[in-house]
């Protein structure tokens, strides 16, 4: 949902709206964009761009490089994102279910939220003690047609959410062999995950790396998250994906009560349509 359609146009101040318009550019790989790229990127003037990336350098949002005359986001946003990610209802609602999952499993937790519609977010994680560990930083955007729970995501997205999806992200990436990246083939495997309840990474997303995922339902029985385990391909055997899934699926209701979600207020297949932006912490 667009900001200029949630709120009365007579609220809107666009010069603010382009400051934002302008910092979610960065979230873009590589990250540093000189006023040329960025110009093109937003499809604002120079003129605007550059005034923006000054006052946003000067209030310390944005670094600035003169020998390569490019921006960075700047180590105060990252400050912002914790704070927003410690005041989540969501994440504080998790954070006691992922310390009793990581300690049950001894495996890595990670929470992922909806960033926007094509993408998901890391916002709070339990690392593993163990000297092999698979681990995400917190502000870590992934695609959602890889991982566990990206693809859980995307499978509880309303069906024309997911065409979208497929005709933006064409052709899709292949990060590893086992990467689906047909799209016939990943609408079966979001049916899957749907009529399972839960979404298995088995090395899709990096080789050696699996992960076991639930989904997190609010109040309104739509899915806003989903919590996943984590750990190195060698420790994913049958027995294990039959514990951490029951595990897993235990972890990702209680969090879902917590949220004041009852299983008997969910009617029919739940749905992102309009992906929550829980955090917004700096990108990886």
């Amino acid at each position: 949902m667009s900001q200029t359609s949630a709120v009365p146009a007579r609220y809107y101040i666009d010069a603010v709206g382009r400051a934002v318009q302008l910092l979610r550019a960065f979230l873009s790989p590589p990250h540093r964009f000189g006023v040329t790229e960025l110009s093109q990127m937003t499809g604002l003037t120079k003129n605007q761009v550059f005034r923006l990336l000054r006052t946003l350098t000067a209030e310390g949002l944005l670094n600035w490089d003169p020998e390569t005359k490019t921006y960075t986001l700047s180590y105060a946003l990252t400050e912002l994102g914790a704070v927003a990610s410690r005041g989540s209802s969501l994440v504080q609602a998790a954070a006691p279910v992922l310390d009793r999952l990581a300690q049950e499993t001894g495996e890595t937790v990670n929470l992922i939220a909806r960033a926007d519609e094509f993408s998901a977010i890391c916002i709070d994680k339990r690392d593993s003690a163990r000297l092999l560990q698979i681990t995400a930083k917190i502000g870590a955007r992934f695609q959602l047609h890889a991982g566990a729970v990206p693809k859980l995501l995307l499978a509880f997205s309303a069906p024309e959410s997911i065409e979208r999806y497929l005709a933006h992200r064409q052709p899709l990436q292949r990060f590893t062999p086992h990467t689906i990246t047909d799209p016939g083939a990943l609408r079966a495997e979001l049916a899957a995950i749907r009529e399972r309840g839960y979404s298995v990474s088995d090395e899709d997303l990096d080789l050696g790396a699996c992960a076991i995922a639930a989904p997190i339902f609010d109040h309104h029985g739509v899915v806003v998250a989903g919590v996943s385990i984590a750990m190195p391909a060698s420790r994913f055997g049958e027995a294990e994906r039959a514990r951490y899934r029951e595990a897993v699926v235990t972890a990702a209701a209680e969090i879902s009560r917590r949220l004041g979600h009852r299983p008997d207020t969910l009617n029919g297949a739940a749905s992102v349509t309009q992906p929550m932006i829980i955090s917004r912490v700096q990108d990886r």
